[in-house]
């Protein structure tokens, strides 16, 4: 039972185990946005040597590796002993969207010449979270998200009309439309199940999926698996930070805060890639690129204006 104080409030006690779970969320969210930066520069790297299955089977193959390193040094394959029934049904239907999603997602990163033209495309994820939540978890609609909504939308429009709506930019912009449409699904299902279903759990549930669907499409186009060793290198390094640390690090997150304040910082994360893009690519983006990027930044953040002021209880 538990204990308040004479006016019916929590106890600092409490106090600080709530704020503390809070400051543990956004910890983590902010540590998905730095790793998830890493996947995109490390991504980018492999993809200019590699073809997209080739990539695939190596880049899943290295996540599912420290996916399971990491479950036998915590024990973390004794979780699969509690699921239930409804619990592999739902792990089932989580990974068909992230294999759509992650599919159209290097795709894009693939056929952009910049990676932060789909990182800060990525943000368009953020409005299926906000509209989907509001059906599927009883979240509030209001002013904020369909400014933000709108304006997010616009940026993305800028991004995309870069060349003239046509060429990269555009095709990219498709692509991202797809993935981060299927992202906020997938975001919606693991939000639901999170309880149920641990980070550790969810994130080797995705390496596996993804690594048998590359290995599938590698054998079907008769790709050859060798690589060079500065792509092997750059596999294992992006694996690690990408599919292994960030989909943990983003699954802790929901676990201790909304989705709509992972949102926020997530959003952030095309910053991270093109600063990474200038040091790694010597790439900088068009005027319009940033420009659009820094709109659906701002639309985000509008969007989730009304979830972020209001106090952690």
């Amino acid at each position: 039972m538990k204990v308040l104080s004479p006016d019916n409030t929590f106890t600092p006690k409490e106090m600080d185990m709530k704020i503390s779970d809070h400051f543990k969320g956004y910890l983590f969210a902010f540590g998905a946005t730095i790793f998830g930066s890493l996947v995109y520069l490390f991504s980018k790297a492999a993809l200019l040597e590699l073809s997209l299955p080739r990539f695939g089977f190596w880049w899943f193959a290295w996540a599912l590796t420290w996916n399971g390193l990491y479950a036998l040094k915590t024990n973390g394959f004794a979780e699969i002993s509690k699921l239930k029934k409804q619990d592999f049904r739902n792990l089932g239907i989580i990974a068909v969207f992230e294999l759509a999603a992650t599919t159209c997602l290097y795709v894009a990163i693939e056929i952009a010449p910049n990676p932060a033209v789909p990182s800060f495309l990525r943000n368009l994820e953020y409005v299926f979270v906000a509209l989907l939540s509001i059906r599927f978890l009883n979240e509030k609609f209001n002013k904020y998200i369909t400014a933000g909504a709108i304006i997010t939308f616009t940026g993305a429009f800028v991004i995309a009309a870069n060349d003239g709506l046509t060429g990269f930019s555009l095709k990219t912009a498709l692509f991202m439309l797809g993935a981060t449409s299927f992202y906020g699904i997938r975001t919606i299902l693991v939000k639901k199940n999170i309880v149920s279903i641990t980070p550790l759990i969810l994130a080797i549930n995705r390496a596996i999926f993804l690594f048998l669907f590359s290995f599938i499409f590698l054998i079907w186009w008769g790709e050859n698996i060798m690589v060079s060793p500065p792509a092997m290198l750059n596999l294992a390094a992006g694996a690690f930070v990408g599919p292994f640390l960030t989909s943990i690090f983003q699954y802790s997150a929901l676990k201790y805060i909304e989705a709509s304040k992972t949102a926020v910082v997530l959003s952030t994360t095309g910053l991270f890639v093109m600063t990474g893009s200038i040091i790694m690519f010597a790439i900088l983006p068009t005027q319009l690129q940033l420009l659009g990027g820094v709109v659906t930044m701002l639309g985000v953040t509008i969007m989730m204006w009304d979830s972020l002021r209001k106090k952690t209880p």
